[in-house]
C-alpha cells in the first residue's frame, strides 16, 4: 500500500500564497491534490451541494437585486464578500476606500485606479462590473451572475483545498489561469501566479527590484510558456458536463426528426379519423326523411342544370386563357414585324403570326370552339358565342344571357351569364389580315392600320374574359355554401373521373413520343442517315404509342381489378349521375386519327411529311381530345368530388393520395426524414452512458400506404359500400397507426434517456444551471501538470526544513531520506511522482 503519497502524507507541509488555511496542514500537498484528481467533478459536486454554500449563493442572488449604486455594495458586507471572492480578493474586505476607487474606476482607462495597482485582479473587478457605465447591472443580468457564482464556487473550492494543504490551493490556481497566459508579463502583473512561478523555479523575490523586462527574461529563461498553453490537442478530455451536452444535443436532434415524422403521421391519422366518422354519417346525410329533406327535391331538379352551366363555364374557361396566352404571342410578332430587317424577315415572322391567329379564329378555334354539349338536353352551347352577335357556326344553338338554378330552399342560386365575342372576332380577323397582308415597302403604315383593330379587339376581349372569371366565382362560391345530399351513381361517377384522368396522364406521354417520332422524320432526311437504326427505333416508338392509344390503366387491391374506359379510342362514353341524368365524357378517336395514319417505315422521302404531320395532324388531333377531355374532367369532378355525397368523401382520400409525397417531404428535419422510402435508420452514440440508440427509419410506410389507397380506391370504383369503404378506411388508418406507433416508441426510448442524462447534467450544474462552468474540470497541459506536481512536492520538502534553494534537487532521495526507516527493502518500484 506504500507509494508516494502516504509517504508525502506522512510529511504533509505547505503554506498557500493565495491564503485560506488557518491551521496545520491535514496531509501533503501532493496527496490533497491529488485526491483531487480522483475525480474532479464529483468534488466539486459535492463542495457546490453543501448547504452553507447553496445558502450563500442563494443569499446573493436574492441581496444584489436590491442594490442599486457602488454604495450599496460596499454597505452590504456579505455581499460585497461573495463578490471579492469570486474574484480572489476576499482579503481585501476590510478596505472599503480602497474598494470604492476600484469599483469607480474606468475599466477603458489605463491610468484609472484599478488598473494602476500592482494585482491584475483588481482591473478585472473593475471590468467586469463597469460601474461607470452600468452601475451593479451586471451583477442582476443573468449570464452576468452566472460568471460571479461560477468565479465565487472556484475561488471558495479552491480556498476549501488549503485547508487540507495550502499549496494545493496554489496548484489548482496556477492550472486553471497558467493555460490562457499569452506572455511573461502576465504572470508578473499576476501577483499570486507570479510568486507561483517564481518559487517554482527557485528565483528569488528579489528579483522585483529589477525592471519588469528583467524579470520576463529570467522567467522565460527557464519556462517555456508555449508548453503550458491549452489547445483541442494538449487538454485533457472532454468533461462529463460536456459529454451530457452533448449526448442531450443528439438527442434533441433526433427527438426533432421523430417529431417532424410524428406531425406528417399525426395529421394523417387525423384526417383518417375524421373521415370515419363522416362516413358513419352519411346515410343520415342523404335520408330523405332527415335533415336535409327539404333540401333534396330541389338539388336533384337542379342537377342538369347545374350540369350544364359547370361544363360551359368550364369550355369558356379554357377557350379565354388560351386565347389570351394567343393574343400576348401575336402582340410580340406584331412588334418583331416592325424592326424587321427585310422582306424575307417579315414573311417568317408573317407565317408564324398567321398560324397563332387562326387558333382563336374560325368556326373551330378557340372561341367559336369552346362549346358544351349538353347529354341531357342535346343542346350543344358556348357562353362566349351565345347568338346576339349573329350566325352561330353550324351545330351550335344559342344560350341565354343569363343561366340560373337554385339550389336550396334558402335561394342559393348559381348564376352564369352569357357573351358573344362575334365582334372580337371580326376585329381580330382584320388585324390577322393587317399583319399578314403587310409589304415590307409600306411597313409602319400598314401595321399602324392593323393595330387599330387589335385595340378595339382587345377591349372587347378584356370584358368578356372578366365576366368569364365572375362566372368561375358565381358557381364555385355558390357550391361552397351548399350542403348537396342527394344520393348519386357514386360507382358510375367515379369510374369517368377515373378514366377522364387515365386518359389525360396518357395523353401527356404520347405528345412526348410523338416528338420522338418527329425526330426521327428530320433524322430521315440528313445524307448517310441510318435508316435501318432509324426505323428499329420508330417500330418501337410506335408499339409505345399503339400501347398507349389502346390500353388504358387500371387499378387493382391485388385481388380485385377494375380496367378503366378508355376515352382515347371512342368518342363519346356517358355515365350515370343518378336517373334520368348523366354527365359525359368526350374523348377522341386517335386509333384513327394518329395510329391509322402513321407510315409502315420512315424513308427519305416520307420523312420530312411526317415531321410536318406530327404537329399538323396527329397533335391538332391529340390537343383536341385533351382539350375536350380536360373540360369534361372538370364537369365529373363537380359532379363526384362536390354534388355527390359520398363522392366528396371519397374526394379527401384522393387529395390524401396526391399529396402524399409533399407530406412525406414535410417530414424532412436538417437532412433526416424518417418517412421517406430512401430514408435510413437514426444512430444517436451516447458518449456519457457508452451506448448507441438506434432510431429506426419508417421506410416503408410509403409503399404499404399507397397500397392501402390503392386497396380503397378498388373498393370505391367496384361499387363498395358505406361499410366497404370504412373497412378500407380501417386499413389505412391501421398502416398510418402502425407507424405512428413506432414513432411514439422511439419519442419514449428518447425521452427515457433524455430524462436519466438531464438530471444527471442537472446534479453537476447545480438548481437553475447557475454555475456550469465551475463542474468542468480544470483543463491543462501535460507539461503544466509535471510542473506544479514538482512545485508541490518542492513545497513539502520546504515544510520538512529541507532546502531546494538553488534549483537542483533529488525529489525521491529526499523524500527517502526522510522516510527511508518504513520503505520496503529494494526500493519496491515505488513512483513518487506518480
Amino acid at each position: 500500500m506504500l507509494n508516494a503519497e502516504l509517504a508525502l502524507g506522512i510529511l504533509g507541509g505547505g503554506s498557500s500564497l493565495l491564503g485560506g488555511s488557518t491551521g496545520a496542514p491535514t496531509v501533503s500537498a501532493l496527496v490533497a491534490f491529488k485526491n483531487y484528481q480522483k475525480d474532479q467533478v464529483a468534488a466539486r459536486k459535492a463542495f457546490a451541494n453543501r448547504e452553507d454554500i447553496q445558502r450563500d449563493i442563494k443569499q446573493f442572488k436574492k441581496a444584489v437585486g436590491k442594490l442599486d449604486k457602488v454604495e450599496d455594495l460596499l454597505k452590504d458586507r456579505k455581499t460585497l464578500e461573495f463578490v471579492l471572492s469570486a474574484f480572489g480578493l476576499e482579503s481585501e474586505l476590510n478596505n472599503p476606500g480602497k474598494l470604492k476607487a476600484v469599483l469607480n474606476s474606468d475599466p477603458n482607462d489605463i491610468n484609472s485606479f484599478a488598473n494602476r495597482l500592482a494585482d491584475s485582479r483588481f482591473g478585472e473587478l473593475a471590468k467586469f462590473l463597469d460601474t461607470p457605465q452600468f452601475g451593479l447591472k451586471n451583477l442582476r443580468l443573468s449570464d452576468k451572475q452566472s460568471t460571479v457564482i461560477d468565479n465565487y464556487l472556484t475561488t471558495t473550492f479552491e480556498k476549501s483545498l488549503a485547508a487540507q494543504n495550502p499549496a494545493a490551493r496554489d496548484a489548482l490556481f496556477f492550472l486553471r489561469r497558467i493555460g490562457e497566459v499569452e506572455n511573461t508579463f502576465e504572470i508578473l502583473g499576476d501577483l499570486p501566479l507570479r510568486t507561483i512561478v517564481t518559487d517554482a523555479l527557485n528565483l528569488p523575490r528579489e528579483i522585483a527590484r529589477q525592471s519588469v523586462g528583467k524579470q520576463a527574461s529570467l522567467i522565460d529563461a527557464k519556462l517555456n510558456l508555449d508548453a503550458f498553453r491549452t489547445t483541442t490537442s494538449s487538454t485533457q478530455s472532454a468533461s462529463r458536463l460536456d459529454v451530457l451536452t452533448t449526448d442531450l444535443a443528439a438527442i434533441g436532434s433526433a427527438d426533432a426528426a421523430i417529431q417532424k415524422s410524428q406531425t406528417v403521421i399525426d395529421t394523417i391519422v387525423s384526417k383518417l379519423e375524421g373521415l370515419r366518422t363522416l362516413y358513419a354519417d352519411y346515410d343520415s346525410v342523404i335520408d330523405p326523411a332527415g335533415v336535409h329533406a327539404a333540401e333534396i327535391p330541389i338539388q336533384q331538379a337542379a342537377l342538369p342544370d347545374l350540369i350544364k352551366q359547370r361544363g360551359l363555364v368550364a369550355a369558356a374557361n379554357g377557350a379565354v386563357v388560351d386565347t389570351r396566352e394567343a393574343l400576348t404571342q401575336l402582340e410580340a410578332l406584331y412588334n418583331q414585324a416592325r424592326s424587321a430587317e427585310d422582306a424575307d424577315a417579315l414573311a417568317g415572322i408573317q407565317t408564324d403570326f398567321i398560324e397563332i391567329a387562326d387558333k382563336i379564329l374560325g368556326d373551330s378555334g378557340y372561341i367559336s370552339g369552346a362549346v358544351y354539349a349538353d347529354p341531357n338536353t342535346g343542346e350543344v352551347q358556348n357562353l362566349l358565342r351565345n347568338g346576339t352577335g349573329g350566325a352561330l357556326p353550324a351545330g351550335v344553338d344559342a344560350t341565354a344571357d343569363e343561366l340560373s338554378v337554385t339550389l336550396d330552399t334558402e335561394g342559393t342560386r348559381v348564376v352564369t351569364k352569357s357573351t358573344d365575342l362575334a365582334g372580337f372576332l371580326t376585329d381580330l380577323q382584320a388585324f390577322r389580315d393587317g399583319v399578314a397582308n403587310a409589304s415590307f415597302a409600306t411597313l409602319t403604315a400598314d401595321l399602324d392600320t392593323a393595330k387599330t383593330s387589335l385595340d378595339t379587339a382587345k377591349t372587347t376581349f378584356d370584358g368578356a374574359e372578366f365576366q368569364t372569371q365572375i362566372n368561375v366565382a358565381s358557381i364555385n362560391n355558390a357550391l361552397s355554401a351548399t350542403t348537396f345530399a342527394v344520393e348519386l351513381d357514386t360507382d358510375q361517377l367515379a369510374l369517368g373521373f377515373e378514366s377522364a384522368t387515365d386518359a389525360l396522364e396518357r395523353a401527356a406521354t404520347i405528345e412526348g413520343v410523338l416528338d420522338a417520332i418527329k425526330s426521327l422524320g428530320e433524322d430521315a432526311q440528313e445524307v448517310g442517315a441510318d435508316l435501318t437504326a432509324i426505323n428499329t427505333e420508330y417500330a418501337d416508338r410506335v408499339a409505345q404509342l399503339t400501347d398507349l392509344i389502346q390500353n388504358a390503366g387500371s387499378i387493382t387491391d391485388g385481388t380485385s381489378t377494375v380496367n378503366f374506359d378508355n376515352l382515347l379510342t371512342g368518342s363519346t362514353t356517358t355515365y350515370s349521375v343518378r336517373a334520368g341524368t348523366v354527365v359525359q365524357a368526350e374523348g377522341g378517336d386517335l386509333a384513327n386519327s394518329i395510329l391509322a395514319a402513321l407510315p409502315g417505315t420512315i424513308t427519305a422521302g416520307n420523312g420530312a411529311q411526317l415531321a410536318t404531320d406530327v404537329d399538323d395532324v396527329y397533335k391538332v388531333a391529340l390537343d383536341d381530345a385533351v382539350d375536350d377531355l380536360t373540360r369534361d374532367r372538370k364537369v365529373l369532378d363537380f359532379v363526384y368530388s362536390t354534388a355527390d355525397p359520398r363522392g366528396k368523401l371519397d374526394a379527401q382520400i384522393r387529395k390524401l393520395q396526391a399529396d402524399i409525397d409533399t407530406l412525406i417531404e414535410d417530414a424532412k428535419s436538417d437532412k433526416t426524414n424518417l418517412l421517406s422510402p430512401s430514408g435510413n435508420d437514426l444512430r444517436v452514440t451516447l458518449g456519457s452512458v457508452g451506448s448507441t440508440i438506434n432510431v429506426d427509419a419508417q421506410d416503408g410506410f410509403k409503399d404499404a400506404f399507397l397500397a392501402s389507397l390503392e386497396a380503397f380506391n378498388t373498393s370505391v370504383l367496384s361499387g363498395g359500400t358505406i361499410d366497404d369503404r370504412t373497412s378500407a378506411l380501417n386499413d389505412l388508418l391501421f398502416t398510418a397507426g402502425t407507424t405512428q406507433g413506432r414513432l411514439k416508441a422511439e419519442t419514449y426510448a428518447l425521452n427515457v434517456q433524455k430524462s436519466v442524462l438531464t438530471e444527471q447534467k442537472t446534479l453537476l450544474e447545480g438548481e437553475g444551471g447557475s454555475a456550469g462552468n465551475f463542474f468542468k474540470p480544470v483543463q491543462y497541459t501535460a507539461e503544466a501538470l509535471k510542473f506544479i506536481e514538482r512545485y508541490l512536492v518542492q513545497k513539502d520538502l520546504e515544510s520538512q526544513g529541507l532546502s531546494v534553494g538553488g534549483g537542483t534537487y533529488n525529489a525521491k532521495a529526499a523524500i527517502a531520506s526522510q522516510i527511508g526507516s518504513i520503505l520496503p527493502q529494494g526500493g519496491g518500484g515505488i513512483n513518487f511522482l506518480a
